[in-house]
């Protein structure tokens, strides 16, 4: 008997102390949102409060027919690496993921998201669907782990994310059109990532400070890295190679722009100059 109520007390003990921690809660933390308990991902997507939050995606293939949208900063929507599969079945030129703010379409251009991180997950389109992911006006994006494939537009387009974005550790193949798309972006960081077989692999239009080290483009359809109307650059440890048109295009005014230390080899063209000025080209 005594034995028994011994026993008893100690259970009681530990359950009282399990309770215990389930009930504490860390002052200023918040739930993480387990994207299997909802009905779908975008309702996942829209559990997230407006101070942010994290998004964990299961492993699985999911087909949608509409773009999700992620509409909160500070969040970080991430995936079981690539056994999380988005699959994009829309004919209609709509993109898989969208990134902007809670206004859409009508937000002014002084509105904007922060701190957006999309990570460890892959995204299937088809020759009719639309982007990969299209971020809109997100300052400090972070992209990392992501494989885009097999889109019928960009890979990825960053649309004025002009604050420090940044796109690492990325697979961009079989885009109908661009890889990555940078349109007025400002400080970007592309590095350790691999494209192959788009139309082109980067565009950078319109923006400065580019620093794009470290990456392996392969077999492109049409040029290896379009640079427009940017400075203040720099290309440096790239891989160009087997690119029908040429290796590296600066035009539309680039200049301050430094071209070094890649593998360029076996393209339609080498460095074409066609509009720079004060650029350097060498090893």
């Amino acid at each position: 008997m005594c034995v028994r109520l011994i026993v008893a007390l100690l259970i009681g003990l530990v359950v009282g102390q399990l309770r215990g921690q389930e009930q504490a809660v860390l002052p200023g933390a918040q739930s993480i949102i387990d994207a299997g308990r909802y009905t779908s991902l975008q309702a996942a997507l829209d559990a997230v409060p407006e101070t942010g939050g994290v998004v964990q995606l299961p492993p699985g293939n999911f087909e949608i027919t509409e773009p999700l949208v992620l509409r909160r900063g500070d969040t970080r929507l991430e995936g079981a690496g690539t056994a999380t599969n988005i699959i994009n079945c829309n004919e209609e030129g709509k993109p898989a993921l969208i990134l902007q703010h809670p206004d859409g379409d009508q937000v002014k251009r002084t509105e904007r998201l922060w701190r957006i991180n999309v990570c460890d997950l892959r995204l299937t389109g088809n020759a009719k669907s639309g982007h990969g992911i299209v971020a809109i006006q997100i300052e400090e994006i972070y992209l990392q782990g992501i494989t885009v494939t097999k889109h019928g537009g960009d890979g990825i387009r960053l649309d004025h994310c002009y604050e420090d974005p940044r796109i690492s550790n990325c697979l961009i193949t079989y885009n109908k059109a661009t890889g990555l798309s940078l349109l007025g972006c400002h400080d970007i960081v592309v590095s350790a990532s691999q494209f192959e077989e788009n139309m082109d692999a980067l565009h950078c239009l319109d923006g400065f400070n580019l620093c794009m080290t470290g990456n392996c483009l392969d077999d492109h359809l049409g040029r290896g890295v379009l640079i427009e109307n940017t400075y203040g650059s720099v290309l440096s440890g790239n891989m160009i190679e087997e690119c029908q048109a040429a290796a590296v295009t600066l035009a539309r005014d680039c200049y301050g722009i430094t071209v070094s230390a890649n593998v360029i080899a076996h393209n339609g063209a080498g460095v074409d100059l066609e509009n720079a000025h004060g650029c350097a080209v060498s090893a």
